[in-house]
């Protein structure tokens, strides 16, 4: 089936059939919106880092310089396109061909060939030609970047895993995938600076469905610590889901990175757990409450409990600890249990003093940060940048894709910290202007039927409907005339007939 189309910048076509009053399809631009993330990539230096990826794999050069490709894909990740077959809107845009670095006679040459200035599939063909180690070096390019303007805030980090799967699709079809039960596809595990307003990711690794989420985040501890050192030197706290549970995992984390963690116990049956829980019972144990919102679950009252210095042990009776609990249940208002939701078992290598109501609310505290991974995080990647879209069946593409992408998020949220407000407001406040012409000055998109699209102004847009519109009217009120017209005298003819008169008398009258 037919799901997508290439257009032609051809604004000329189309304000034609705009003048002709033909029905078309118009929509606010996206790229007006982007007028000043442009501006802000290019004077922050993220740009740089994005359209400098070296295409490795490429044998020799025989057509488009890899820097005006990367512009290219960095363009159609910020308009907004799903996928590349989809990038023709992007690829057809004079303003954005000229950002890359395409001159006025090679756009204006395509055009006059009937043909985009690239194909889409070029775009597929080269991320496809950017290697691993590439695109490693680009995305420690990007976080030396955000380091050296100290754009991490805080020292808590969480890590969390999503799957990139397959509708319909068969292992052997796409590089590198792996089948889960009836799910084929891709993982994707980040490491995400959490501090609210300011989450950037620090490091991500892709694998094959089935592999170890566990393994994964030691590669991105490996590649961190050899970027920017012991981890223990810039990170606090790490706050993992019971995914990652290990208890030979967590000692090493504290005793050889200097990282403190909050996770939860894999399960009710491990020795921590039983053991939280006898304590529990005891009627020395003391207990806090205190009321929560939720955004799914609306108020609740959170009933905690917090115990210190218990050992950790592995799966052959190793002590790996002393490690702390936090037990956590939630009722309603009314102090009724909420029967969907499980008893909380919080571990973690922070001090907590069970006697300390503000102590042992920190560690659940913490632990409920690591949903902005979710909520902000993969929520935003999957809805605004189209996480799960994949850039083909090569791994490179789609791992050169997810670097892109993510680069993006972290600038965008940047961005929006940096400057708050609108567009117009905040563009002038860049610390230097933009080189190169920017987006946003069309700011409505028409498309044609037969495949043409435009861009106009808004004022420029309503010139043209308003101008077609009053011709329209003209039009209806003329033909409306000459009909009443007709009526008359086909009426006033057929009178005088029946009163006898002669037509010459008839039509002098007239």
């Amino acid at each position: 089936m037919k799901t997508w189309q290439l257009w032609r910048e051809d604004k000329a076509a189309v304000t034609r059939q705009l003048e002709e009053g033909r029905e078309l399809a118009g929509h606010s631009s996206a790229f007006g919106d982007n007028d000043l993330i442009i501006g802000f990539l290019m004077v922050e230096g993220f740009w740089s880092v994005l359209t400098e990826t070296k295409a490795d794999l490429l044998k020799k050069e025989n057509g488009y310089p890899p820097r005006m490709l990367n512009g290219l894909c960095a363009l159609r990740e910020l308009a907004g396109v799903e996928r590349i077959a989809q990038s023709g809107k992007v690829l057809g845009d004079e303003a954005l061909l000229r950002l890359v670095g395409f001159q006025a006679e090679q756009i204006e040459t395509a055009r006059a060939d009937g043909r985009l200035r690239v194909d889409p599939e070029t775009l597929s063909n080269h991320l496809s030609r950017i290697s691993a180690a590439s695109v490693q070096r680009s995305w420690w390019e990007h976080v030396r970047l955000l380091k050296s303007k100290r754009w991490y805030r805080g020292g808590v980090y969480a890590v969390d895993g999503t799957d990139i799967t397959i509708p319909y699709g068969r292992k052997e079809n796409y590089e590198g995938s792996e089948k889960r039960g009836e799910a084929v596809g891709y993982k994707l595990v980040v490491v995400l600076n959490i501090d609210e307003g300011h989450e950037r990711v620090v490091g991500w690794a892709l694998g094959g469905l089935a592999r170890s989420e566990k393994a994964m985040l030691k590669e991105i501890f490996k590649g961190l610590r050899e970027q920017f050192g012991r981890l223990g030197d810039w990170m606090d706290v790490l706050v993992m889901d019971r995914g990652y549970w290990g208890a030979e995992f967590l000692g090493e984390l504290k005793r050889t990175e200097g990282v403190d963690y909050v996770t939860r116990t894999r399960d009710d049956e491990v020795d921590v757990a039983r053991e939280a829980d006898g304590l529990a019972r005891l009627e020395s144990t003391k207990w806090y409450e205190a009321v929560e919102q939720h955004s799914r679950l609306g108020d609740m009252q959170v009933r905690m409990s917090g115990f210190s210095g218990l050992p950790l042990y592995d799966g052959e009776g190793k002590d790996h600890g002393p490690c702390q609990v936090v037990i956590a249940e939630e009722y309603d208002l009314k102090g009724v249990r909420l029967p969907e939701r499980p008893r909380f078992r919080y571990v973690t290598s922070l001090e907590v003093d069970p006697a300390n109501k503000q102590s042992v609310q920190q560690i659940r505290a913490y632990y409920r940060r690591r949903w902005s991974v979710e909520n902000q995080g993969f929520w935003v990647l999957t809805k605004r940048w189209n996480l799960d879209a994949l850039a083909g069946r090569n791994l490179n593409a789609i791992r050169a894709r997810l670097n892109f992408v993510l680069q993006l998020y972290n600038a965008e949220n940047c961005c929006a910290w940096k400057h708050p407000g609108s567009s117009d407001e905040e563009l002038p406040r860049l610390k230097r202007p933009p080189k190169g012409e920017r987006l946003g000055r069309p700011s409505i998109m028409v498309y044609t039927p037969d495949g043409r699209v435009g861009s106009f102004q808004a004022g420029e847009y309503q010139r043209l409907i308003t101008a077609a519109v009053t011709a329209a009217v003209e039009k209806a009120t003329r033909d409306a005339t000459e009909a009443a017209t007709r009526k008359n005298l086909k009426d006033a003819i057929s009178k005088g007939l029946q009163e006898g008169k002669k037509i010459e008398d008839i039509l002098r009258e007239l």
